[in-house]
């Protein structure tokens, strides 16, 4: 990919390989969020611009990381699933779903679930599905409150947004521990966020 494959749109309508001259327009390469993603680029590549379908945004590599010369806003449901190692939890239908927006590349999550029932949850709790993936090596904190939890006066959380999930943890007799274990039906749970995505 390079500038070769600027493609050329003229104002009478037909299409060349060429750089776009005055009055006339040129399409970018059209990647999805995924293929962009998967290029391999270096510190040489910087100037790569391309057009990402899924987002429906532009994108700059400048050398280190892809930015987006326009800033644009979306909202839309989050519904996580709560998924512990070992056993299940299951979500009241009706108190199932948050919001998440994005201005640019920065994600804002907000959310009130209730559980309904569990079955022997051990292990890591995460709350699965966020709409994007935290860039590897900016996973960020999130604020998660609960009420209703086994052993809840002991239990100080703790949330790290991480890939496509945020893990959950309670801060107990001087380390980290997972939560899966204290989820009682009937709790609830409130999750605040705001993480970086490519």
């Amino acid at each position: 990919m390079g500038v070769a494959d600027i493609t050329r749109i003229s104002a009478g309508g037909g299409v060349q390989n060429v750089l776009a001259a005055q009055a006339d327009g040129w399409v970018l390469p059209r990647l999805s969020t995924t293929q962009r993603l998967g290029l391999a680029l270096t510190t040489s590549d910087a100037g790569l611009q391309v057009y990402d379908f899924t987002t429906s945004t532009l994108f700059l590599w400048n050398g280190t990381a892809w930015v987006s010369p326009s800033v644009t806003y979306t909202q839309g449901i989050w519904t996580p699933n709560f998924t512990p190692t070992t056993g299940t939890i299951t979500l009241n239908p009706a108190n199932a779903t948050g919001l998440w927006s994005r201005i640019g590349n920065t994600v804002t999550l907000v959310g009130r679930f209730k559980v309904q029932s569990i079955s022997s949850p051990t292990g890591l709790l995460t709350l699965t599905n966020l709409p994007y993936p935290v860039v590897a090596g900016f996973e960020s904190a999130a604020c998660v409150a609960a009420t209703g939890l086994n052993n809840g006066a002991r239990t100080a959380i703790s949330g790290t947004i991480f890939g496509l999930g945020l893990e959950i943890y309670h801060y107990d007799s001087g380390t980290l521990q997972n939560m899966a274990v204290h989820v009682l039906a009937g709790s609830d749970w409130y999750v605040s966020g705001t993480y970086i995505t490519a």
